[in-house]
This record gives structure tokens, C-alpha cells and sequence, in this order.
């Protein structure tokens, strides 16, 4: 096998080929004064199973992506699969209003007619890991949340995990029951798209490490609100974990607030201390 690492995963995707002993596959991307994105496969790929793995963050990562798939099956790849660490688009997998487009199942389709497997981490419309089909769309949703909880949990003495809303539950239950501790939930009420108030709920937490725990941070907004609450109980330690961290307004506003701030490399940041390649390495075994 060739494992291919786009712009957003180069990292990821060497560990992932080291751990299958997986030849690295070599490409050229880059764009054309006008943004159009230019991909050139420079390994030799005739006859061989190929992986790509690149997190897609943006429409640039996007267009790569679907250059690279289509490009390898062009040279006479036998298999490709697409690895989407970060998958974007997947918050509107249902209409909210009449009209909206369904980016979720637009993307899905498009990458599926593109690959012979779609793999993802944590998609943000799914609560479990597994195979999931989506619009007719079969693809594998790892979770990399037992990663994330493991990490945390050799970390704190005394843990009770928080889902800073009611969105978050399942991976604080999930979390809870990894850690063999209680969990809860604060609910939010959101201002406008930035800007969010967390109801204020009485929860025993004195003296104990409080675990938050969510799929995405993207601004932090809501994490931060939350922890200016839990505060004022008088937690021991507020730890702070999520899958893909965008962290879009850099991660300066967690300094001083939390006491620890980590994610996986779902997304590469400054605090992506947990690696998702093992999850990664397993699936493409299969």
C-alpha cells in the first residue's frame, strides 16, 4: 500500500505508513495565482492500493482531495481510499430552514463516487463509531474519543466529566463510563453565532477534576462560558478535550482559564498531543 498525505495531514499520514509499513507516496500541490489547486502524483502507482490521508478544512482541501483521488485512479491505482481525519460540511446533514443546501450528503457523494472507502473521524452528525450510511453512503466513522479520554484520565486523580450542552452527552457518557465516574451537562443558550450564555445548574464538583469533553472547537466560546461557571463550584483541575481542535481564534483564550487544554491530530495545533494514526492504521488493515 501507498499512503498519500495531502497539505492538512502530511504528519499524520507518515506515522499512519510507518505503522503499516506502508510506503509513503510522494505529490506536488500547490495553487495557481487565480486559487485553482494544482495536483501532481509523482510516486508510481500502477497496480498498487492507495490511501489518502488529509484532514479537509476548507474548499481548497476539498478540490485537492478530489484531484488526488481521481488522479490515482487515473494512473492505475487498483484501490483508493480516502481518509478524511477532519471531515468539514458535516454540521448540515439535515435542513434547518427550507432551502438550505445538505452539504453533508453533497460532500459524501462526491467523494464516494471518487474512492473505493470514505473513512472519517467523529463525524459531527454521528453520536457512535462504526459503519454508517448516510443518503446511501457507506463510510467508516472512527471515534477517537476512548483515545482522548485515556490520555486525560492519566492525568486527573479525581474525574467527573461535563458536557458543556446538551449536544456533547454522548461523549460525556461515553467519557464517564471509560473513566468509571459520574457525568453531567450544562445547557446553552446561543446569542448569535459567536456569542453563546451557559445556564447556570448547581453541580457538586468541589474538590473533584472536571473533564469537558466535545467533538469540535471552533471558536471556544462555549467552552470558555462553560468553565467561567464551573469555576465558582471550586473544581480541583477543569481539563478541557476535543477531537478536532480548529481553534479559529488561536487557543489564547483557554491560557489562564483551564488547567489543561489537549485534542488529537485530527487537526494539527499547537495542543494535538493525541494521535489518531493508530485508529487510522487499523481501519486501512481491514
Amino acid at each position: 500500500m501507498l499512503v498519500f498525505g495531502g497539505t492538512q495531514s502530511a504528519g499524520l499520514a507518515w506515522s499512519v505508513a510507518k505503522m503499516l509499513n506502508a510506503e509513503l507516496g510522494k505529490s506536488e500541490v500547490k495553487s495557481f495565482p487565480d486559487g485553482e489547486t494544482y495536483v501532481k502524483i509523482l510516486s508510481k502507482v500502477v497496480g498498487s492500493e492507495c490511501a489518502v490521508v488529509n484532514s479537509i478544512r476548507s474548499n481548497n482541501d476539498l478540490a485537492e482531495m478530489m484531484l488526488t483521488l481521481d488522479a490515482l485512479r487515473d494512473l492505475g491505482a487498483t484501490q483508493v481510499h480516502a481518509v478524511m481525519p477532519y471531515l468539514a460540511y458535516m454540521r448540515q446533514d439535515k435542513r434547518f430552514t427550507d432551502g438550505e443546501a445538505l452539504s453533508a450528503k453533497t460532500v459524501l457523494r462526491i467523494l464516494e463516487e471518487l474512492s473505493d472507502s470514505l473513512t472519517t473521524v467523529n463525524c459531527h452528525f454521528l453520536n457512535a463509531g462504526g459503519e454508517a450510511v448516510y443518503n446511501h453512503v457507506r463510510f467508516m466513522n472512527l471515534d477517537a474519543v476512548p483515545l482522548l479520554v485515556n490520555h486525560l484520565g492519566r492525568k486527573v486523580d479525581r474525574p467527573i466529566v461535563i458536557a458543556p450542552d446538551k449536544g456533547s452527552v454522548g461523549y460525556a457518557k461515553e467519557a464517564a463510563h471509560i473513566m468509571d465516574c459520574e457525568f453531567n451537562n450544562l445547557s446553552k443558550k446561543r446569542i448569535s453565532g459567536t456569542e453563546v450564555v451557559i445556564k447556570s445548574k448547581d453541580l457538586d464538583v468541589k474538590d473533584l477534576d472536571v473533564v469537558i469533553l466535545d467533538d469540535i472547537i471552533s471558536t471556544g466560546g462555549t467552552i470558555v462560558e462553560a468553565v467561567k461557571v464551573i469555576r465558582g463550584w471550586r473544581p480541583a483541575s477543569i481539563n478541557v478535550g476535543c477531537v478536532h481542535g480548529l481553534f479559529l481564534k488561536g487557543i489564547e483564550s483557554f491560557k489562564g482559564v483551564v488547567d489543561r487544554l489537549v485534542s488529537t491530530d485530527t487537526v494539527e495545533n499547537p495542543v494535538s498531543k493525541v494521535s489518531v494514526a493508530s485508529l487510522i492504521a487499523e481501519d486501512l488493515r481491514r
